[in-house]
């Protein structure tokens, strides 16, 4: 009988105790990857036919690609990244500006190269020569009546409409940010290969901009990650699928995940930190992995601005400049700010993941029209405000934009900056509640957007939240503190982005390098670690320590070994409380019948790798296990002996020997060897060892499973999964759940919904 905790290796459920928690229920989604066995696997050239006959035949040409295959294949993915990010500037850009107008020679262009007669030498356009550039008739605005508003709200409609068909119908995968499910799999556990596979990458690349152009209050930077670590993915395994082992994919992955960052902000070295801050926090980041993600986001990077989407010549997306220095007495602001950032990044994540909940629960079956009703609420909200009518990286610009500089061709004109301490109440009170609605309605919108079925990020929205705020916080101080032109109002909404860039996120040094490369304000170092800081000690001291990635990996049951997950109660346990002893093993000798037998039974599917044991005394002493092989790699093997005319019954297979055994009745019999796919060093501990030490070696080592023996003698197994099943199990037996979800309030919310939809289909 297995432990309390225990499980069969078959993949039957020795204990229902795993199963029955949220936290735990996608596990079976994911394939658990022993690195041990792929490295063997890698080293011995397990990895396919196809290398070794090109090592053979081919041995110059090999020799060639063997050198430069990895700066071949760093280059074609960072490439790649960078014109699909230039493509999806330009289209978005373009669909954000048909909403509003179009371009009298041809409608095909935006206002950027539609006005672009009009830019500075930089091709630059400033907000006075877009409007010579609206008076010089180049560019024609929507200006008849209701047409306008009419037109708005239905291309935004219709933008939405095509990105969730396309998601739902071609690629499912495309929805989301996909961050938290490239984390998982960077980690050791491996997702469906629909996830990052051609097709999810296409259609994530053409419904993301529909999204974004669509108004809805999410951003592009989750979503960019995920179709970046599809190129990586795809062209890794194009380019070396003969040599790739998945710790080789997983630097490509975090590679290119890291780039896809970069080319959304702009930001290169923000790209790289973000690969290590948050990509690659459950596995060991090598320093391959390092020079990896600082080339390809190099390479990203480099090619955008080529591509010169922005037509400016930079890749920064806010050039902004502060000429005013930053006061002591203004730290209490900055203090506010981050308090803020903390504040929102808590409430914010809490809210959403009840409302993911109540989308599971009663909305999971209308997607489309759950996309189509967040379009109608977001649109005729956000056409009667200013800062959510505009795209919100083009709000942000204004918003973090200083108002008049020692330039005087960069004065910078916009209502915002026409406050002074003259300027009568009304006109500051105006301005000053668009800001404040502008920052609550977009914290509500952002709560029911993120997760809806379309390519959806939280980062920028997260940002322009904060800029608000910020902005709207230095027209308080202005008006009743320091008095006009004495503190820099586009700095505050600068630090308030920051401040809910790292709530949401709970990154610090990726948010910090991330907001100075997007602007360029580095005479605001110390303001924004200062906000940061002060941030993480919100999120802290609220009991939060993960950011919105890794709190969706716990609310979708996805799997993650990470250090901060170790409680102390797992010192509690051993590995005997939790090892699975009804086990399925594979005898280090086996005739080749009995073998295909054992692999081929259809009630063996789930199993996914086996103790090889041999037997001590005569079959008096027990089993002593000699080695662990995973079942795709029997498969393959077996595939290639079925090509052969070799007897099955009159066939010995070894795990062990490369050479027949000395045995007279060996005679006439044929032999194969299968030593090459087998771990004949697997991890093995003694029961009494306790599950913190095996959850640190699972996290460490990487292995799949670890054998349990005593005295020698085989007597249980357990699996990463397994130990994680019992993390989580026994953390909610002791604590209760995480998150707590209030099902008599989520009934009277589908309630209210429900009777307002039949009132309207009634209606009809």
């Amino acid at each position: 009988m297995s432990g309390p905790y225990g499980r069969l290796n078959k993949g039957d459920d020795g204990g229902n105790r795993f199963d029955n928690i949220a936290e735990t229920q996608n596990f079976d989604s994911f394939v658990t990857i022993d690195l041990v066995s792929e490295e063997n696997t890698a080293i011995s050239g397990g990895y396919g036919e196809r290398y070794q006959f090109g090592m053979r035949f081919r041995k110059l040409r090999e020799l060639i690609w063997d050198r430069c295959s990895t700066v071949v294949t760093l280059t074609l993915i960072a490439v790649t990244i960078g014109c699909i990010a230039g493509f999806l500037q330009i289209f978005t850009e373009t669909l954000v500006n048909w909403k509003t107008g179009y371009c009298a020679r041809n409608w095909l262009l935006n206002k950027s190269f539609c006005c672009v007669e009009k830019s500075d030498s930089n091709g630059v356009l400033t907000k006075r020569q877009e409007l010579e550039c609206v008076n010089n008739g180049l560019w024609v605005t929507w200006s008849f009546g209701p047409v306008p508003f009419l037109i708005f709200f239905s291309l935004s409609l219709l933008f939405a409409l095509v990105s969730t068909l396309l998601v739902k119908y071609v690629a499912p995968m495309a929805t989301g940010s996909g961050i938290s499910e490239i984390k998982v799999w960077v980690s050791g556990f491996k997702y469906k290969d629909e996830f990052l596979n051609l097709r999810t990458l296409v259609v994530k690349s053409v419904a993301l901009p529909l999204t974004i152009s669509s108004g809805l209050s999410v951003g592009k930077e989750g979503p960019s990650v995920h179709y970046a670590a599809c190129c990586g993915y795809v062209i890794a395994n194009w380019l070396l699928r003969d040599v790739l082992t998945f710790n080789k994919q997983a630097d490509y992955l975090t590679a290119a995940s890291g780039a896809g960052v970069a080319v959304a902000f702009g930001s290169p070295i923000g790209g790289v930190l973000f690969g290590l801050e948050e990509i690659a926090t459950a596995r060991e980041y090598t320093a391959s992995a390092l020079w990896k993600s600082f080339y390809v986001a190099l390479g990203a990077v480099a090619t955008l601005e080529y591509i010169n989407p922005f037509r400016s010549g930079k890749i920064v997306l806010f050039n902004v400049t502060y000429d005013k220095d930053w006061k002591v007495q203004e730290i209490p602001v900055f203090i506010i700010l981050g308090i803020f950032g903390g504040l929102y990044g808590k409430l914010i994540s809490k809210w959403n993941i009840n409302y993911v909940h109540f989308r599971k629960t009663y909305l999971s079956k209308w997607p489309v029209q759950e996309v189509l009703i967040l379009v109608i609420i977001t649109s005729s909200i956000s056409y009667f405000n200013e800062f959510l009518k505009l795209d919100m990286t083009e709000s942000m610009g204004i918003l973090f934009h200083e108002c008049q500089t020692n330039d005087n061709s960069s004065a910078f004109a916009h209502r915002l900056c026409q406050l002074d301490e003259n300027t009568h109440m009304v006109s500051f009170l105006r301005v000053f509640s668009s800001l404040v609605i502008a920052t609550v309605v977009r914290a509500i919108l952002v709560v029911v957007s993120y997760g809806a079925k379309v390519p959806a990020g939280i980062f920028v929205p997260s940002m322009a939240i904060g800029a608000t705020f910020g902005r709207a916080l230095s027209l308080l101080v202005e008006r009743f503190v320091s008095g006009a032109g004495v503190i820099t109002p586009g700095a505050y909404a600068f630090l308030g982005a920051a401040a809910t860039l790292c709530g949401i996120t709970n990154l610090t040094l990726t948010v910090v390098v991330i907001m100075f490369e997007l602007t360029g304000a580095f005479i605001y170092i110390l303001p924004t670690m200062l906000v940061v800081a002060v941030t993480r000690m919100v999120l802290s001291s609220s009991g939060t320590i993960a950011g919105i990635a890794d709190q969706m990996i716990l609310v979708n049951g996805f799997p993650i070994l990470e250090e901060d997950d170790l409680g102390e109660f797992m010192d509690e346990h051993t590995a005997r409380d939790i090892m699975a002893e009804d086990l399925i093993t594979i005898n280090d000798e086996i005739y080749l019948s009995e073998l295909e037998s054992l692999i081929y039974d259809t009630s063996q599917k789930s199993v996914n790798g086996y103790p090889i044991v041999k037997t001590k005394l005569g079959g008096t002493g027990g089993q002593k296990c000699v080695g662990y092989v995973l079942r795709r790699h029997l498969i393959t093997k077996l595939r290639v002996s079925e090509t052969s005319s070799l007897d099955s019954n009159l066939t010995l297979v070894s795990f062990t020997q490369n050479l027949p055994p000395p045995n007279p009745d060996f005679t006439g019999q044929n032999f194969l060897s299968f030593k090459d796919i087998a771990n004949p060093y697997p991890v093995t501990v003694k029961p009494e060892v306790l599950t913190s030490s095996l959850f640190r070696m699972f996290r460490k080592l990487g292995c799949k499973a670890i054998m349990v023996e005593e005295c020698d003698v085989l007597k249980g197994l357990i699996t990463k999964k397994d130990i994680l099943r019992f993390e989580r199990t026994k953390r909610e037996e002791i604590f209760g759940p995480r998150y707590h979800f209030n099902a008599a309030f989520d009934q009277k919310l589908w309630s209210i919904v429900d009777r307002i939809i039949k009132r309207f289909s009634h209606a009809e």
